[in-house]
């Protein structure tokens, strides 16, 4: 006969196998129905088939594998068979292959070209939207030329336009030091639009825009989203690194900003977005390995707290982060000012930022 506590453990032992189980088969089921329901809108998206026809495919992908999940009496075979479909689609999502030639909105119709030779930069297609833009007239391109010596300070932008925390736009800006004063310019890492097409995280997720670095005069890629958009919020962060750490992270950036010119890519609204496209070349500043599957790096809505927690930002001893981002809100500001001459010293209220 065997003992009490012998047999108390051994049910133990089998009721945490039991809900291991569970949960391994929870997992796996979880994951099939997601890439099922991504497969489904992969389906939709296609873009070399017509719209009805993509529509009404996905439509009856959809119907079919559900009705086979309920009708199937071996769940196994229906989980593989599924798995299967999931990874034809894929396949097929790979036809769809990225382009610098198509009709492109205005403000996204030219790419920037960094050229980096000693310490000489040169930035062609360097945009200078006058807004509100109205008319392609309005978007401009020019020339920015700086000594890379001279690059000393850069800024984490967030850009809030919902009320979803895990959503928003975030990017770059430097100063350079210059004779007349400090001189400001942007880089953002964002679709790049045809006419008359506007941004969906659902469509991000399917190989439907291009990833563009966007490199712009400060009024234009940030005076715009705060006066164009007065329910949205903006953030401006300063970044704890020295001049010799921002000199390499730009030069990081005209690198990727040069392999984009010769071989374009899809951005992806999880895995290739505006954040993790910034993680990747501030990487080196943080002390930890990094986990790409962080949340705060996956949701660009949490990305500045992601910084904060990892010392990327510039702040005060024992300040807490929602102190912090009430004193880097600039919105505000910006709206007060308009967008003058004066715009980026006006944003930097504070001596100490700038």
């Amino acid at each position: 006969m065997c003992h009490p506590v012998v047999m108390e453990f051994s049910r133990f032992k089998t009721t945490s196998l039991r809900l291991v189980q569970l949960s391994l088969r929870g997992m796996m089921w979880l994951t099939v129905l997601l890439l099922f329901a991504w497969a489904v809108g992969a389906v939709y998206y296609l873009e070399f088939l017509p719209w009805p026809v993509s529509g009404l495919l996905a439509l009856a992908y959809f119907a079919a594998t559900v009705t086979f999940l309920f009708r199937w009496p071996n769940r196994k075979k229906w989980l593989r068979a599924t798995m299967a479909s999931i990874v034809v689609v894929y396949l097929f999502t790979l036809l769809q292959r990225p382009s610098n030639e198509r009709n492109w909105a205005a403000d996204n119709a030219q790419l920037a070209d960094v050229q980096i030779k000693g310490s000489d930069v040169q930035i062609q297609g360097f945009r200078n939207a006058v807004y509100p833009a109205k008319t392609d007239a309005a978007v401009h391109y020019g020339r920015f030329d700086f000594q890379l010596s001279r690059l000393e300070k850069a800024w984490f932008v967030v850009h809030r336009f919902t009320a979803l925390e895990g959503i928003a736009h975030n990017f770059l800006t430097f100063q350079v030091r210059s004779e007349t004063g400090p001189q400001y310019f942007s880089v953002s890492m964002e679709i790049r639009r045809e006419q008359d097409e506007a941004f969906s995280p659902i469509r991000g997720l399917y190989r439907q825009y291009e990833l563009i670095y966007v490199v712009a005069d400060e009024r234009d890629e940030i005076g715009a989203r705060a006066l164009m958009r007065p329910d949205d919020r903006v953030f401006m962060f300063p970044c704890n690194a020295s001049p010799k750490q921002v000199q390499h992270l730009f030069i990081d950036i005209a690198d990727r900003i040069q392999q984009l010119n010769a071989a374009p890519e899809f951005y992806h609204s999880l895995l290739n977005n505006c954040t993790n496209g910034i993680v990747r070349h501030t990487h080196t500043l943080t002390p930890k390995p990094l986990n790409w599957l962080d949340p705060r790096i996956v949701l660009p809505g949490f990305a500045d707290r992601f910084a904060f927690a990892n010392n990327l930002l510039s702040t005060s001893p024992a300040q807490t982060f929602d102190e912090l981002q009430i004193q880097c809100r600039i919105d505000e500001i910006a709206r007060r000012a308009g967008i003058s001459e004066r715009f980026s010293n006006d944003i930097r209220p504070s001596p100490e930022s700038l």
